[in-house]
């Protein structure tokens, strides 16, 4: 289990740790920080503690007052992150003051609000060194995706969230393909019940659905990787067609998670009941398809993220799936554990 610890350290502010150092005493040391820069949440783990808050951010303009007594800033599911000159409001906030859901964009170019406001939430120091933070995404050959957490490394930053001052150094950082770190735990867990076959783990997030094959010794099948654009994104899209509530995408995905099934006036339940089936439909399709030349060859499959819920149903009775614990945090955890 990684251990959190106070050391004195030399740290130089936004500068590769070969510039010539400042010491600083009693500064929080955490071994191992994992992060999950989600298209519907963003969720953090020091290995004693979890938090999530709704992946929504966008600039904060120089008219906009936040409050930041307020019980959401307080609670840490809504943050005021300041970077340098840029400052931008985080999570639920943002979502309520009408910022585009993640999911609708490219998440990576907002990996460092989220993070910074993350590490806030997780009650970390003002001075602080995370040893190693570990990142999970969607394909981890794509540069892309990787460049916006590996220059987090080796360096010092500087920022405010919710008024507080953060000086936090990051040593490494290591990238991880969605879906490999939740294989891991369910091995070590014992899970998979044909564990010398292989096995894959479907991931079912907000903006995309992500499944791989994975063999053994825990090499990635990559020739079988599928990215599906069958997250809940999909789903919540073609509700909103069909009730004509375009551009609520994002509204319609809480009212799904709250149970409450309404947008305003608009409920769509009657719509989500109908169209729900269809989405589970298309996502075993396109796996189907993608992995019939060796069906007969994989074992079974892992459900993990945080639409496994609503996914599981469909697949009751079904030895060839397996719903995981906890599915929201499963991956993340067995990242932080890796």
């Amino acid at each position: 289990m990684p251990t959190t610890k106070t050391k004195e350290t030399n740290t130089t502010p936004d500068t590769p740790s070969m510039d010539a150092p400042v010491q600083v005493a009693g500064v929080q040391t955490v071994s191992v920080l994992s992060f999950d820069l989600g298209n519907r949440f963003n969720s953090l783990t020091d290995g004693s503690r979890t938090i999530n808050f709704p992946s929504y951010s966008d600039r904060l303009s120089s008219r906009q007052d936040l409050d930041l007594t307020q019980k959401d800033f307080i609670d840490g599911v809504s943050f005021r992150v300041d970077i340098g000159a840029q400052s931008f409001k985080v999570g639920k906030i943002a979502g309520a003051l009408a910022a585009r859901p993640t999911f609708t964009g490219e998440k990576w170019t907002k990996a460092k609000e989220f993070l910074f406001a993350g590490l806030s939430a997780l009650d970390l120091e003002s001075n602080a060194v995370i040893e190693e933070l570990r990142c999970s995404v969607p394909d981890d050959q794509d540069l892309t995706q990787r460049t916006p957490f590996e220059t987090l490394a080796d360096k010092i930053h500087n920022f405010r969230v919710n008024g507080r001052d953060y000086n936090i150094r990051i040593n490494r950082v290591r990238i991880v393909a969605e879906g490999k770190t939740a294989w891991l735990r369910a091995v070590k867990e014992g899970l998979f019940q044909y564990p010398h076959y292989l096995n894959g783990v479907l991931d079912l997030g907000g903006g995309t659905a992500i499944a791989r094959l994975i063999s053994p010794d825990g090499t990635i099948a990559r020739d079988y990787e599928k990215v599906l654009k069958g997250g809940t994104s999909q789903l919540a899209a073609e509700i909103a067609a069909e009730v004509q509530l375009l551009g609520a995408e994002g509204q319609i995905l809480d009212a799904i998670a709250d149970g409450s099934f309404r947008v305003h006036a608009h409920d769509f339940k009657s719509a989500y009941d109908a169209l729900l089936p269809r989405w589970v439909a298309n996502i075993r399709g396109e796996l189907n398809t993608a992995w019939r030349p060796i069906e007969t060859q994989y074992a079974q499959i892992l459900v993990v993220g945080g639409s496994a819920p609503i996914f599981a149903p469909y697949v009751a009775g079904n030895k060839r799936y397996i719903i995981a614990p906890n599915p929201q945090f499963f991956a993340l955890e067995g990242l932080q554990n890796g």
